[in-house]
């Protein structure tokens, strides 16, 4: 029914049109305002017919299409010129706004949409989908719950439901269809049901099983089964009672939330689909309001992010409000900004709320409590161009001729005898002391209990450590730079001084915060509702950091829980949960605060994960390079190259060199459709097509980090692993990560060479890491190092204690020979040692025949 045919002969309207907008018509709309040009004109046209809602009928003046619909029930179809239709579904109660676009997307997602219906469960919204998507599988590869066959996704009344009635032998051959059949399958099956109206239940509900979507095959069903009911079907006076769903609002016309709705068309941006029709269990967390300190719960993909967007334009509304939106990392932080930007209409509102992340906040208050050092708060030292972590290296090995880290050595050695990375994991050692303790109290870190530290350091070796600590922080007041818990350490000492700023204070990826970060945030704001809302997920917890909301002084926290994954297919999430199920820590489970919850799985399917091999990370790179190409060409809209066992700084310098975008605060979906960054980086965004490089043996997990915390990787691997929307493929060269081999029964495994072109061009090297050997020495190679400088590289892990000893006493970088003699009894560098052991026995009374061996085998150095 067109609406225009609701209208008396005097103009008036003939009872009381519900107008109901949908999901894909707002991002139709969306890309329309966004497309600019002639598309914009149009979304101008179409607006302007949902700002006339009040009128009788509001598209006077716009043409119904000369051919009629029969793919959706009561379609109408407008012609806004140029080819451009407006579709709508109407009744004489409602009018549901479809989809806008150019003829030729009009027709596809009409054939897409083959048979949808708007509907009512308990007197809230329910879509209907239609079931018109062609199934068609692009390759062989098939995960393990792939060949369950798709009926038994139904419950077993609904199964017979649909079963009931057909010829044996039709029933049979559709109970074994499973998730890699077709729709071509299917069609010859359903050509053989005589009765119209049970071919088309049939072809709905399995078409959909096909395609992964079981939600929308179980609503058909319900519907078929008189469970819910047809959204016209409603009486009048029970219309107003209909409650919003997941894909269907009502248009409330004249309300606030309408106007809003109405004037955020033409501010939207690129990411504003983030922010459609939030599902009701998220948007019960952004309007419930909580006597004090609350904190969500939620899966990787849950949207915790956009419920703390939505939440923190709701409490701004209030007009005396100062709301802080605060999260870890600068990235996420500009990634945040952009997502209140696009959701936020009304710039007072806007005007209420501050964005930023953590480090900012800290360098911020420092500079009002210390603004004399006000150059010392930054992770790139102002006297040198010199990133943080390069710092930290001079500091560690003691380079440019500093020994404040000399206390570290025997921990270093042992470190080093068991195979650990003493540089990595003391340098997160003095993450988690001042994240869990603040400056004037750290003595108490001698007997304190190391939560998440599996590595046992005794009483006297933790006295070493806070000495250690002291000269690292001695060495970047020297130079003019500052690491992150740097900062949180010289906020704490005004911790007193903190006055609270905010009303409301809203944290998004809350686990990575510490307990020293948290007692900073309580100082922020006064104890109130809706004071503190933490939002996090233990399962991404990637940092070492001590966490107790407890002795940060934040109690009688109410908890909420999402467990409902929105982002990713199901094959995705299957296999990035059993990374991290496989991998998980007891002490996860015993979280304080956060919990490890079972993701439910979102109600799509895609492609089989891929693990894909090449000759060497360099060959990885171009592969990923070529095929995020050939993705982008298609349907992918964004695609990221992430690099594991690669920090942010090395891969931004690669990224520049490849002039590629680096991911940052500054990334935008529409123009930077191609960007690199590190796993950890990846965290808060999402991604069509997601590659990750590198997931080699050694690599996932780390080759030098203690076994026993190996899962804070697995962490990292999860949380990459689950950006991925659509498509996710794990490259490797060599041996596959153990990790990704325990869970190919949810992947596919083959060469780069059977998908994607290696294109010469493209080979432009690999990262580079932090550099092994001092700059500005006149040291080439690892060979010219003191024993002393050569057990503080990659090379020296794992030697033993013996070993070291003896090179630290006898490679000292002056050598000595006996009187008299041309035997050595020390040595200048590396090579000379090496050399003479390979060449002669002689000295092996001096080593000791173990170590002389053990030394021996490292003639690696010399290639």
């Amino acid at each position: 029914m067109n609406i225009a045919s609701g209208i008396d002969a005097a103009g008036s309207a003939v009872g009381q049109i519900a107008y109901f907008t949908t999901k894909e018509f707002d991002k139709s709309l969306s890309r329309a305002f966004l497309g600019g040009g002639q598309l914009h004109k149009k979304a101008i046209k179409v607006k302007a017919i949902l700002g006339s809602l009040r009128d009788p009928n509001p598209f006077v003046g716009i043409p119904v299409t000369k051919h009629g619909e029969n793919r959706i029930k009561n379609a109408v179809k407008y012609d806004l010129g140029d080819g451009w239709r407006l579709i709508t579904q109407q009744t004489d109660k409602t009018c549901l706004f479809l989809f806008v676009g150019d003829h030729e997307d009009a027709d596809k997602w009409l054939d897409r949409q083959k048979g949808m219906k708007p509907a009512v469960r308990d007197l809230r919204t329910v879509l209907v989908p239609g079931s018109g998507q062609q199934v068609v599988h692009a390759n062989d590869f098939r995960a393990d719950h792939h060949d369950m066959p798709v009926v038994e996704r139904l419950d077993t009344e609904a199964m017979d439901h649909v079963l009931d009635g057909l010829p044996r032998s039709v029933a049979r051959k559709l109970e074994a269809l499973d998730a890699r059949s077709t729709t071509t399958d299917l069609e010859s099956l359903v050509a053989e049901i005589p009765h119209a109206q049970k071919a088309e239940l049939v072809h709905a509900v399995f078409n959909l099983l096909l395609s992964g979507n079981y939600e929308g095959a179980q609503a058909h069903v319900d519907l078929s089964m008189g469970r819910i009911g047809l959204l016209e079907d409603v009486d009048e006076a029970e219309m107003l009672e209909v409650a919003d769903g997941e894909d269907i609002r009502r248009l409330r016309i004249g309300s606030p939330e309408y106007e809003a709705w109405l004037a955020s068309f033409e501010k939207r941006s690129s990411w504003y689909e983030w922010f459609l029709y939030l599902h009701p269990e998220q948007e019960k967390v952004v309007k419930a309001d909580y006597s004090g300190v609350s904190q969500l719960s939620g899966v990787s993909g849950s949207g915790k992010t956009c419920v703390a967007v939505r939440r923190a334009l709701r409490l701004a509304e209030a007009p005396d409000s100062r709301v802080l939106l605060l999260t870890l990392n600068r990235s996420l932080a500009g990634l945040l900004g952009q997502l209140v930007d696009a959701a936020c209409t009304n710039d007072t509102v806007r005007g209420r709320i501050e964005v930023t992340s953590f480090f900012e906040l800290a360098q911020r208050l420092l500079n009002q409590f210390e603004p004399h050092n006000d150059r010392h708060y930054v992770d790139v030292t102002w006297k040198s161009g010199e990133h943080v972590d390069l710092v930290f290296r001079e500091y560690y090995r003691q380079w440019l001729n500093n020994d404040s880290a000399k206390v570290l050595l025997p921990l270093q050695k042992s470190m080093t005898a068991r195979g650990v990375s003493g540089e990595a994991y003391l340098c997160e050692e003095f993450d988690w002391i001042r994240s869990a303790v603040t400056p004037d109290s750290r003595s108490s870190y001698l007997s304190l209990e190391r939560k998440g530290r599996k590595f046992p350091i005794a009483a006297d070796r933790r006295s070493d450590i806070l000495r250690g600590l002291d000269g690292w922080e001695q060495k970047m007041r020297d130079v003019g730079v500052v690491d992150y818990l740097g900062l949180t350490s010289a906020l704490a000492r005004h911790l007193k001084d903190i006055q609270p700023l905010y009303t409301n204070i809203l944290v998004d990826e809350a686990q990575d915060f510490g307990t020293t970060e948290i007692r900073v945030i309580r100082r922020l704001v006064e104890p109130g509702s809706n004071d503190i809302f933490l939002c996090g997920d233990i399962a991404q917890t990637i940092l070492p950091k001590h966490r107790s909301l407890p002795e940060a002084g934040v109690s009688s926290v109410t908890r909420e829980r999402i467990q409902k994954n929105y982002r990713n297919s199901r094959e995705i999430l299957k296999a990035a949960y059993e990374v991290l199920s496989n991998n998980l820590n007891d002490e996860m489970f015993d979280s304080d605060d956060l919990e490890i919850l079972d993701p439910q799985f979102a109600n799509f399917s895609g492609s089989v994960p891929m693990a894909l091999a090449a000759g060497t990370l360099e060959e990885e790179i171009a592969y990923a390079r070529a095929y995020a190409a050939t993705a982008l060409q298609n349907d992918a809209k964004t695609v990221c190259v992430a690099f594991a066992g690669f920090s942010g700084r090395d891969v931004k310098g690669f990224a520049e060199k490849c002039g590629v975008t680096a991911l940052d605060g500054a990334y935008d979906p529409s123009s930077d459709r191609l960007v690199f960054c590190d796993l950890e980086q990846t965290k808060g965004y999402e991604f069509d097509t997601l590659i990750i490089l590198n997931c080699r043996n050694g690599v996932l997990p780390p080759h030098d980090a203690p076994e026993e915390e190996a899962y804070r990787a697995s962490c990292k691997l999860y949380v990459a692993m689950t950006r991925a929307k659509r498509e996710l493929i794990l490259s490797f060269n060599g041996e596959a990560s153990p990790w990704v081999a325990e869970v190919t029964d949810t992947i596919g495994t083959a060469l780069w060479s059977e998908f994607e072109i290696l294109d010469p061009a493209l080979l432009q090297g690999i990262p580079e890491l932090l550099p092994e050997i001092e700059p500005d020495r006149e040291i080439d190679d690892v060979g010219k190092l003191t024993g002393l400088q050569f057990l503080y590289t990659a090379h020296g892990l794992s030697s033993s204690l013996e070993a070291q000893d003896k090179l630290i006493e006898l490679v000292d970088g002056r050598g000595l020979r006996a009187a008299g003699s041309l035997r050595r009894r020390k040595w200048q560098n590396m090579r000379s040692l090496i050399t003479d052991l390979v060449e002669s026995r002689r000295h092996d009374l001096q080593f000791g025949p173990n170590v002389a061996a053990e030394l021996r085998r490292l003639t690696r150095i010399l290639s």
